[in-house]
Order: structure tokens, then C-alpha cells, then sequence
């Protein structure tokens, strides 16, 4: 860094210092959005310095009006019925928001920015220490639309727990939607061909990571999805649920009750703060012309493989979930 750009980031620093100080959260956000425009090194310096200082604190819940909402699933199609019902009912109350999958926003977002601090392939270390970085860049450029993001990143909290997949602060809801192992494991043997690559990566016994992004231009992001069982736990942890306002809806609920789970969807956004009415009628209309289908696979399991799944699986998760294999 040039010494000009120092001395202008220690004026920007001082400045921000002040509004934090002053907790003038308005004129933090257009500090940050004015050199994020300008000067996007300095606008690395600055988000990573609020993030340490300031983000997360109580005091700091509305400096971000608009928040993040996650639509989790271990295979990210299982994403699709939710967010296509999301995109249909918003735009039938005439709500505006944005809708992407994380890891294709946040290289996107770092393509544009073109910022020296971060390597062509963002690993899990990354994540830990910069997924309030991504976010809350995304949520800037986003102004006052809520962002509604598909992952099939497991949650995550550093050992000292002070970094985290998502914060309180600017995530305020969730939903995971699962699926019976058994499911996944032959859909995944129809994939592959192949009974132990199936396994490898519902039970992650290589200890890879994974990708679910789409547009892959000059920044990569992996994904620290897990097993099959750990991701399901790391969701259904009781305070995960509580402090980021989580809803597990299986699979085969859109099936069984589809009115009745995306009312409890539409509810489940109100009390998060969402301002949208409950519209049963848009909800009916979207169920009578989008009938879900379960995905039904050819491919038999045999005992031998059943078996392997249930040596290799959390038996609690599966209890939790009232899936049988």
C-alpha cells in the first residue's frame, strides 16, 4: 500500500471510529458503500476493522437493516421447491428482495471488487475467518432487499467462538430441508455407477469439501458441507435453532401437507420481522399449479449397502429426523 493510501486509511479509520462511537449507524453504512465504490482496498481495511469492532456487538443488530435468510439443503436442488413457492409469493404481495446462491454471490462480489487479499480458490479457512466479510458485503450492495441464499454449507463456529458461519446480527432466519439418507444415497448411486462414491460423499470419508456454485470466473468457493449426518446436526443444534431462527422441513412434508408447511414458511418470515401479509390464497394457487413430486430412483440397495449406510451414520440423527434405513 502506497503511503497516500495509508494516510487515507488511517483518516477513514478515524472517521469510523467516531460514528461507531456515536453509534451512527446510517453514516457507516454510506462510508462503506462510498469507498467501496472508490477505493475497494480500503474498503477491504474498513469492513474487516467494523467486523472486528463493531458488526456483531448488541448494540450493532440494526446497522444492517436488510438481514440474510439461508435456505439450507445437503443436495442444494432440495433447495428448489421453496425457493421457486418464495419467488412466486413475493411477487404476488409485490415484496422486492434478492435471491442467489451463496457461494456464486460471493464470487461474484469478489470478482468485482478485484481485492489483492484474497486468493483465486476460497477455502474453508477463509470461511472461518472471512464469512461476515462476504456477507455483509453482499448485504451493502443489496441496500434495504432482504437476501434469501441457498448453501449446503454445514454450520460452523471457530473453537473460541468467536467466528461463525453466519451472526446473529444480520442473519435472521433459516430453513433446512432434509431428506432421508437412503434418498440421497440412491440418487447418488445413480450419479456415480458406483456404491463407494456414493458413500465417499454422503459420508464424506475423503474429508473434501464441495462446491454448489454455478458461474465460476476468476474466484472459487468451496463449501464445508460435511456428512450427511454432521450437517443434519449442526442445523438441528437447539441453540443454532434458537439464536438464528430455524425451521427443518422435510422433503416429503411438501408432499404430505404443502399448504400447511408453506403457510408455516410464510409465518416463520413474519415473525423473523419481514413485512409481508399471509396470503392463503396465493399459497393455494401456487400448491394446485406446482405439485411436488418426490424424486423416485431406480437404482436398488442392497442389504450389504443398507448396512454400510447404517454403520456409517449418527443413528440419533436418523431418530431425530424419524428416518429409517
Amino acid at each position: 500500500m502506497s503511503i497516500i493510501n495509508k494516510i487515507k486509511l488511517n483518516y477513514n479509520l478515524k472517521l469510523l471510529d467516531e460514528l461507531i462511537n456515536k453509534q451512527q449507524d446510517e453514516d457507516i453504512i454510506s462510508l462503506l458503500r462510498e469507498t467501496k465504490q472508490k477505493n475497494k482496498d480500503t474498503f477491504f481495511h474498513l469492513l474487516k476493522y467494523l467486523n472486528q469492532k463493531y458488526s456483531h456487538k448488541p448494540k450493532a443488530e440494526n446497522l444492517f437493516k436488510n438481514k440474510l435468510i439461508l435456505i439450507n439443503s445437503f443436495q442444494l436442488r432440495d433447495c428448489d421447491y421453496l425457493t421457486k413457492f418464495l419467488k412466486f409469493y413475493f411477487k404476488k404481495v409485490n415484496y422486492q428482495f434478492y435471491l442467489d446462491n451463496l457461494s456464486d454471490s460471493i464470487a461474484a462480489d469478489l470478482d468485482r471488487m478485484k481485492v489483492k487479499h484474497f486468493p483465486k480458490q476460497i477455502d474453508f479457512n477463509h470461511m472461518v475467518e472471512f464469512s461476515d466479510f462476504f456477507i455483509n458485503s453482499i448485504l451493502l450492495d443489496q441496500n434495504k432487499k432482504n437476501c434469501f441464499m441457498t448453501s449446503n454449507s454445514a454450520f460452523f463456529e471457530s473453537d473460541n467462538k468467536t467466528k461463525y458461519f453466519i451472526y446473529p446480527n444480520t442473519a435472521i432466519a433459516y430453513f433446512f430441508i432434509h431428506d432421508n439418507p437412503l434418498n440421497i444415497f440412491s440418487h447418488l448411486k445413480e450419479k456415480y455407477s458406483n456404491t463407494q462414491m456414493a458413500l465417499n460423499e454422503l459420508c464424506n470419508m475423503e474429508k473434501s469439501l464441495t462446491s454448489s456454485q454455478k458461474n465460476i470466473i476468476n474466484h472459487h468457493v468451496l463449501e464445508n458441507r460435511q456428512s450427511w449426518d454432521i450437517y443434519a446436526q449442526s442445523w438441528l443444534d437447539p441453540n443454532v435453532l434458537s439464536a438464528y431462527r430455524g425451521l427443518a422441513i422435510g422433503n416429503k412434508e411438501f408432499s404430505q401437507r404443502p399448504e400447511e408447511v408453506l403457510t408455516k414458511v410464510i409465518f416463520h418470515l413474519i415473525q423473523a420481522g419481514l413485512k409481508i401479509e399471509v396470503d392463503y390464497e396465493s399459497i393455494g394457487e401456487f400448491v394446485n399449479d406446482n405439485k411436488f413430486i418426490p424424486k423416485e430412483f431406480a437404482s436398488d440397495i442392497s442389504k450389504k449397502e443398507k448396512k454400510l449406510l447404517i454403520n456409517n451414520i449418527n443413528k440419533k440423527v436418523l431418530q431425530e429426523l424419524e428416518y429409517e434405513i
